[in-house]
C-alpha cells in the first residue's frame, strides 16, 4: 500500500513538473522584468531570500531562483548580490527579492530583516495562495503594512496559466483611511512576455486624501503653538513645518499634547516613552528633539533627516552698569585719559615758564582759560595768534590734535548713548566658568552640558523653575547688580524673546556656542512616514521656506538694537499652567518706545544733565563768593597810625 502511493506521488510530481517547466520560465523571465525594469534595477543591491515552510514544495523556489538569476540580462552582473544575509538597520535605499510559499514563511524572513522598510523596493512571490482577494493574501498585506513595506508587489501565479501582481493603498479616496485591502496593481501577459504596465510600484504616499495623522508634541515657542484666535493654525518653527507638510500631503493634523512627565521622560536617551506614544497615542512626534547620528537598534524608534540646527549658547546678566560718571568718560581708555591729563598740565606749566622767565612776553589775559577753549574747539583772539611760521606750526598742531580727539570721542559717546553698552560682559564660555557664574538650565539636560564642558564645576549648575522664557524676565532684572548668572539655552529662545520683549537690551549672548544640536521628527520604529518626512524637510529647504521662517522667529540675535522688528508676542500655556510668554509691564510698554521711535531717553542722556546742574550750581557758588568777599573786606576794622610831620619854619 504504501509503495502505491509512493508511485502515485511520485507520478504527480513528475507531471507537475513537467507541466509546470513553461510556467515556470514565465514566472521567472515576469520576476526578472520587473528587478531590471523597475526603481530596483538602478539599484546596486539585492538582497534574495527563500523560505519555505511546506513540505510539500521541495525545492521549487531554489530553481525558480537559479532561473530568475540566470534570466537576468549580463549588464546587471556587477550587481552585488546577498542571499539569505540579515540587514542592520541602515537608511538608504535597497531591493528586496523574496521567494516564498505561504504567509509562515515570509513572517519568519521579515523576522530577521531590519532595514528601515519604507526605503525599500520588494519584490514577493508566494507559491502556494493563488486568490489575490483571498484572507491568507489580506493577512500579507497587512503584516508588510505593519512593517512599513509599501514599495511592494505580491506576485501571485492563479489558475489559467496567468501571473498578477498585488499591493494595497493604505490612504484612498474610494476605500478611507488605512484600510489594508488588496489591489491588482499589474498583469503578466504570457502571449507577448510583457507586464501590461510599467509603473511596476505605483506612489502610495503623495496624497492622504485628509486622512488623520496624530502628531505628539506641545506648545513651546518658538517651536509650536497651536493659535486660538479662531484661524487654527500653527505658528513658530515647527508649526509652520508642520502645517507645511499638511497643505503639501494633504493631511489633517491631530495633536496630542504630551504631559510635563512625558515631555521630562523623553530626555531617556534610551526612549522608552516613545514605545508608549507611537504604540497607543500618535504616528510621529516632533518638539526639538535632537538627532541622533548613531540611533540604530537600541533605540525603540526611527527619526526623519534633521530640519533646523540648534545652537546652545549661554546669555548672562550684565554685571554693574556704567555710572553717570563713568559714562562721561567711556569713550577713552583710562591710559588715554592719563595722557590727555599729562599733556595739558605740561601745556599750563609751560605757559607758566613762558609768563615767568619773559615777562615781557605778550600772553592772552586769561592764559590758562584760553587754552582749555582753544582744546574744545574755540577760538583765539585776533591778537592772540602767533606771528611767527613756528609758532603758528605749533598752534594748527595742536588744533588738529585736538579736533581728531573731539571727533573720536563724539563717536564713542554716540555709540555709549545709542547702543547702552554696558561693562565688560564675558565673551567667551571660558570666561563665563573663570567668573564663577552660576548656570541655570533645563532639567535633564546635565548629562549634555556636562559632557560638552567638563571643566564645568557640578555646584555651578541650578536648575530652571520654569522654562527658558520665564526665566529672562528675572534674569534681567539681576542685571546692575554684583550676582552672576547665566542661562544655558538654545540660541532660538533668545533670539524669539528679544523679538518680543525689550527687556532683552538688558541681557547678554555668549556667541562662543557650547554644542550644535540639529532637530528631527521621531517615528515608530521603521515607520513608512521616515521617507515621506524626508522629502518635505528637502523641499522644504530647496525652496528657502525653513530659512524664512528662522528669520522670522529667530533672527533678531544678530541684529542691531534699534534695528530689531519686534513682533507680536504669542501667549499661551506651558507645561506646568504658567504663562509661557513674558508679557510686557507697563513700565516696560513705554520702554520699546525709544526703541521703536529712535530716539534718546532721559536715562541716556542723564550724565549730561547731571553735569550741567554741577557746573551751575559751582557757578552760583563762586558768584556768591564774588558778592561777598568785598564787603568782608570793608567790613574789617582799620587801625590807623598817627604820623607826625615836621612843620616848616622860616629859613630852615
Amino acid at each position: 500500500m504504501k509503495f502505491c502511493l509512493y508511485i502515485i506521488f511520485s507520478c504527480c510530481f513528475v507531471v507537475t513538473k513537467t507541466m509546470g517547466s513553461g510556467s515556470d520560465e514565465d514566472l521567472a523571465r515576469a520576476l526578472a522584468q520587473v528587478v531590471v525594469n523597475s526603481e530596483m534595477g538602478s539599484l546596486k543591491t539585492l538582497y534574495i531570500y527563500t523560505h519555505r515552510s511546506s513540505q510539500t514544495t521541495g525545492g521549487h523556489l531554489e530553481e525558480l531562483l537559479d532561473q530568475v538569476l540566470m534570466a537576468l540580462p549580463s549588464t546587471s552582473q556587477a550587481r552585488k548580490l546577498y542571499i539569505q544575509q540579515s540587514m542592520e538597520y541602515k537608511p538608504y535605499v535597497h531591493a528586496v527579492l523574496a521567494l516564498v510559499d505561504d504567509l509562515p514563511a515570509l513572517t519568519a524572513i521579515y523576522g530577521r530583516i531590519r532595514a528601515t522598510q519604507d526605503l525599500s523596493y520588494t519584490l514577493i512571490y508566494m507559491s502556494l495562495p493563488t486568490e489575490a482577494y483571498g484572507g491568507e493574501i489580506q493577512l500579507v498585506l497587512r503584516l508588510l503594512w505593519r512593517l512599513s513595506v509599501l514599495n511592494v508587489g505580491v506576485v501571485l501565479r492563479p489558475p489559467g496559466g496567468q501571473l498578477i501582481m498585488v499591493s494595497y493603498f493604505p490612504f484612498s479616496a474610494s476605500h478611507g483611511c488605512q484600510e489594508i485591502l488588496p489591489n491588482v496593481v499589474n498583469r503578466y501577459q504570457v502571449e507577448i512576455g510583457q507586464w501590461a504596465s510599467q509603473d511596476y510600484f505605483p506612489p502610495k504616499l503623495g496624497n492622504f486624501y485628509g486622512c488623520l495623522l496624530t502628531c505628539a508634541t506641545w506648545e513651546d515657542m518658538p517651536y509650536l503653538v497651536w493659535r486660538r484666535d479662531g484661524s487654527e493654525s500653527f505658528v513658530g518653527i515647527e508649526g509652520a513645518l508642520l502645517q507645511f507638510m499638511a497643505d503639501n500631503l494633504n493631511f489633517s493634523v491631530g495633536i496630542y499634547w504630551m504631559n510635563k512627565e512625558e515631555v521630562l521622560a523623553t530626555f531617556d536617551e534610551s526612549g522608552r516613552i516613545f514605545d508608549e506614544i507611537f504604540g497607543h497615542h500618535a504616528d510621529f512626534s516632533l518638539g526639538g528633539f535632537h538627532f541622533k547620528p548613531s540611533a540604530g537598534s537600541e533605540i525603540p524608534y526611527s527619526q526623519s533627516t534633521y530640519y533646523f540646527m540648534s545652537h546652545i549658547m549661554l546669555v548672562t546678566n550684565l554685571l554693574s552698569a556704567y555710572s553717570t560718571y563713568e559714562r562721561l568718560a567711556f569713550p577713552f581708555s583710562p591710559l588715554l585719559w592719563r595722557v590727555i591729563a599729562l599733556v595739558l598740565i605740561l601745556a599750563c606749566l609751560l605757559l607758566l615758564m613762558v609768563h615767568r622767565l619773559w615777562p615781557g612776553h605778550e600772553l592772552p589775559r586769561n592764559p590758562y582759560y584760553e587754552l582749555f577753549v582753544l582744546t574744545m574747539g574755540g577760538n583765539l583772539e585776533e591778537r592772540c595768534l602767533p606771528l611767527g611760521f613756528s609758532g603758528r606750526l605749533v598752534l594748527l598742531t595742536w588744533m588738529f590734535g585736538t579736533l581728531v580727539l573731539r571727533i573720536g570721542y563724539q563717536s564713542g559717546m554716540y555709540q555709549l548713548l545709542r547702543q547702552d553698552t554696558q561693562r565688560n560682559p564675558p565673551q567667551t564660555i571660558s570666561e563665563v566658568l573663570a567668573q564663577r557664574f552660576t548656570i541655570q538650565l533645563a532639567e535633564g539636560n546635565e548629562a549634555n552640558i556636562m559632557a560638552s564642558l567638563p571643566e564645568l564645576r557640578p555646584e555651578q549648575l541650578v536648575h530652571l523653575e520654569g522654562s527658558e522664557l520665564q526665566s529672562f524676565p528675572a534674569l534681567a532684572q539681576q542685571s546692575g547688580c554684583s550676582a552672576r548668572l547665566a542661562i544655558l539655552t538654545p540660541y532660538e529662545y533668545f533670539g524669539y524673546f528679544r523679538k518680543v520683549h525689550p527687556v532683552s537690551r538688558r541681557l547678554h549672548l555668549v556667541r562662543e556656542r557650547i554644542y550644535t544640536q540639529q532637530l528631527a521628527f521621531y517615528v515608530r520604529r521603521h515607520s513608512h512616514l521616515v521617507g515621506v518626512l524626508n522629502k518635505q524637510i528637502q523641499h522644504a529647504h530647496a525652496h528657502g521656506f525653513l530659512e524664512h521662517w528662522t528669520r522670522q522667529y529667530v533672527s533678531a540675535v544678530d541684529e542691531a538694537d534699534e534695528s530689531v522688528s519686534r513682533i507680536a508676542s504669542t501667549s499661551y500655556q506651558t507645561l506646568d499652567g504658567i504663562e509661557g510668554d513674558p508679557r510686557l509691564s507697563e513700565a516696560e510698554e513705554q520702554q520699546v518706545a525709544p526703541v521703536r521711535q529712535n530716539v534718546l531717553s532721559m536715562r541716556e542722556l542723564e550724565a549730561l544733565f547731571w553735569l550741567v546742574l554741577w557746573a551751575n550750581l559751582g557757578a552760583v557758588v563762586v558768584f556768591l563768593i564774588e558778592l561777598l568777599l568785598p564787603r568782608l573786606k570793608f567790613g574789617k576794622r582799620i587801625t590807623r597810625i598817627p604820623i607826625r610831620v615836621p612843620r616848616k619854619t622860616d629859613g630852615k
